[in-house]
């Protein structure tokens, strides 16, 4: 089972798991939305595109496209090469100043911008290459004219060999194999092993909590490589803090949710590698003391985000950079922080004991009832039978409903009672109880709309969530909101090729057309904004994970 879909957007890169794959000189490109044709997004972006060629695709994975006449192949991550039968050929186009250099029967361009890309054309097949010279560009051509493309075919399909075609969404879960393979880097710099992106393009760099989420799909796949996405993150930490962004040479100065603990456990149920727990259980240890000491206000067990004034991302450390909870940039007791860290403590228990580790079960047990102590005593509202944030300068609830007050009956830290009150909230169809659930802020709040955290459906909330309403006996509901997510999950990859960063919670506005901190622009560029991001890691990864439960 291949991926046969084509859409604008999606990525077309060369993977680690094929070989060398560096994020310094990355040469990645995506799928052209007026031509069949890839976009690399070098300084001044290169246009790879086909003319006379039959539309009828047999496989639009991220490293190979097969048509009926011609095919596309990343054969290196500076390599591209393919074939051209009949009337099908292949040009290349360069935005800017760009001067054509001719060296025998190979096409050197030559730009300002210090970069070569080459094309060579030979007896029915081409060779297309990116260079920091042009020598090394051409070079790099007549090595591309030396291999086999029916080799390079067959590699490239087998991590799709043995998907059975009659299993629900087999077609979703070739294309989120084909997105996680395209997101994986080589060891480079200060990280160690191989190590993933939520998006290649635009986002490039290794985020802390998609790391995680990445791990959980990868584990069907291969646990080992798994743990490695996890274990790259302690690659980064210093003194126990883990940034929430960070490069081969560059960390961020904030850090993000932690969720290590719980999905390594996952990982560990695939891999039963106790040395892998081992690392975690120690290194996570660092980090949430490190959370302990650096992120809260008071005495309390709480935990509090750090926030900035920039209006459209006042809080990225949440990971809910926009959402109306932090619209006043005041000091609050987190929710949703404190949810994490009360799951974290609990799977850190369940780690401890499953090493033998008498001392550690009993000191993250304690931990964590005095975290689930004090987020019921502080932030759950009785009056409305919802959990909220509180605001510590003016002493009262931030009355925001927004999908992380649900993180309650993910960390289990709501009782029975607690939980049924929440549960009708989301089936409450004026307020989270929507066609595609769960919106990320309910329809009464007044900030409810289409950009980013303000209305839109996240996969990795939908997913937790999902988790723990089965821990509290409420399976239907569990069940229903992972079937309506991988209903529009496929609806959108079948309409476009693609899967997105988040969707409409009413499933009527296309994902494309959603804001995200700020108004859309058309036609679709990155560099100009951002927007739902296409080939989404976490989206990916958990659609499979939600399938391969299924």
């Amino acid at each position: 089972m291949l991926p046969t879909k084509w859409g604008q957007g999606q990525l077309f890169a060369f993977s680690a798991l094929d070989g060398e794959s560096f994020f310094r000189d990355d040469f990645t490109g995506t799928l052209a939305g007026d031509k069949i044709g890839v976009i690399f997004h070098t300084k001044c972006r290169r246009t790879l595109f086909l003319t006379d060629a039959a539309h009828d695709f047999s496989c639009v994975t991220s490293d190979m496209l097969l048509l009926k006449n011609a095919s596309v192949i990343f054969a290196g991550r500076h390599l591209v090469v393919g074939e051209i039968g009949g009337a099908a050929n292949v040009f290349v186009s360069v935005d800017g100043d760009c001067e054509i250099i001719k060296k025998a029967d190979t096409e050197i361009h030559d730009t300002s911008d210090g970069e070569f890309t080459a094309v060579l054309k030979r007896n029915g097949r081409f060779a297309f290459a990116f260079a920091k010279g042009a020598d090394e560009a051409a070079e790099l051509c007549e090595k591309g004219m030396s291999l086999d493309p029916e080799k390079l075919k067959a590699q490239k399909k087998k991590p799709y060999e043995g998907i059975p075609e009659d299993m629900e969404y087999a077609a979703l879960y070739a294309k989120c194999v084909s997105v996680m393979k395209s997101q994986l880097y080589s060891p480079e710099g200060n990280i160690k092993r191989i190590w993933s992106t939520p998006d290649r393009l635009p986002h490039r760099n290794m985020w802390l909590w998609d790391s995680v989420f990445h791990a959980i799909g990868h584990r069907h796949l291969d646990a080992k490589l798994a743990e490695n996405l996890i274990l790259a993150l302690f690659d980064v930490q210093q003194d126990g803090y883990i940034p929430h962004m960070a490069t081969p040479d560059f960390c961020s100065g904030v850090t993000q949710p932690p969720v290590i603990a719980w999905g390594s456990w996952m990982v560990y149920e695939k891999s039963s590698d106790k040395e892998f727990l081992k690392t975690v259980f120690e290194k996570n240890k660092a980090f949430l003391l490190w959370c302990r000491s650096n992120r809260r206000k008071s005495a309390k067990e709480l935990y509090s985000w750090h926030t900035k004034p920039e209006l459209n991302n006042r809080c990225d450390e949440s990971g809910m950079d926009n959402s109306p909870r932090f619209d006043t940039a005041s000091d609050l007791y987190a929710i949703d922080f404190s949810c994490y860290m009360a799951n974290e403590t609990r799977a850190m228990q369940k780690i401890a004991s499953e090493l033998g580790d008498k001392d550690g079960e009993a000191f993250f047990a304690e931990w964590n009832e005095k975290i689930k102590s004090d987020i019921n005593a502080t932030l759950w509202c009785d009056e409305d039978g919802f959990y909220y944030d509180y605001d510590i300068q003016n002493g009262c609830f931030n009355k925001v409903q927004s999908v992380a007050s649900f993180l309650p009956v993910f960390a289990g830290v709501c009782d029975e009672r607690q939980c049924e009150r929440l549960v009708a909230h989301l089936e409450n169809p004026g307020e989270f109880g929507t066609e595609l659930p769960i919106p990320s802020i309910s329809k009464k709040d007044a900030t409810f709309g289409s950009d980013m955290w303000r209305g839109p459906v996240w996969i990795n909330y939908n997913y937790m969530i999902s988790m723990g309403l089965k821990e509290y006996g409420y399976c239907g509901k569990a069940e229903e909101i992972v079937a309506k997510t991988l209903a529009i999950i496929n609806e959108w990859y079948s309409l476009t090729g693609t899967v997105f960063e988040f969707y409409d919670s009413e499933n009527r506005t296309p994902p494309y057309c959603f804001n995200r901190k700020g108004e859309i622009v058309e036609p679709y560029d990155f560099r100009l904004k951002y927007q739902s991001i296409r080939d989404y890691g976490w989206t990916s990864t958990l659609a499979l994970d939600m399938i391969c439960e299924k």
